[in-house]
């Protein structure tokens, strides 16, 4: 019997002890607002050069783990005005993006905004070292 238990508090240890830490970046915390905000800045900063609109985002999912983030949520002008979008070929207004961390500092690696496809699905498969807890 004591060998049965110090097998099963080992399996216990290798299932949650060694698995990755997936934390949730949907509510601005104190614990989480420098990252959060630098990578919200960065998408913005994105944004900006496409479309020459200044964004404030409305969190609907962002996850980060083993140095990667995954943001999905809806854009609106900080102005409050309606989106200009420059045709037809846009879907307004859901934003994705994935971030990597890199020496302590936040990077977009991948990004879609206003889209008419799932242009993320499968994104996992092409960054295999993030955590698809995150997604």
């Amino acid at each position: 019997m004591k060998k049965f238990i110090t097998i099963l508090f080992f399996a216990n240890l290798s299932l949650f002890g060694f698995s990755q830490s997936i934390q949730n970046y949907k509510i601005k915390t104190t614990s989480n607002a420098e990252d959060r905000t630098m990578m919200l800045d960065i998408l913005r900063a994105n944004l900006y050069q496409e479309f020459e609109q200044e964004f404030v985002f409305v969190v609907n999912h962002f996850k980060v783990g083993n140095g990667y983030a995954w943001f999905m949520g809806d854009a609106q002008r900080r102005d409050r005005q309606e989106i200009i979008l420059p045709n037809y070929d846009y879907d307004c207004c859901h934003v994705e993006a994935l971030f990597k961390r890199i020496n302590g500092k936040w990077y977009l690696v991948e990004s879609g905004a206003f889209s008419t496809d799932l242009w993320w699905d499968g994104i996992w498969e092409d960054h295999e070292d993030a955590p698809r807890g995150i997604f």
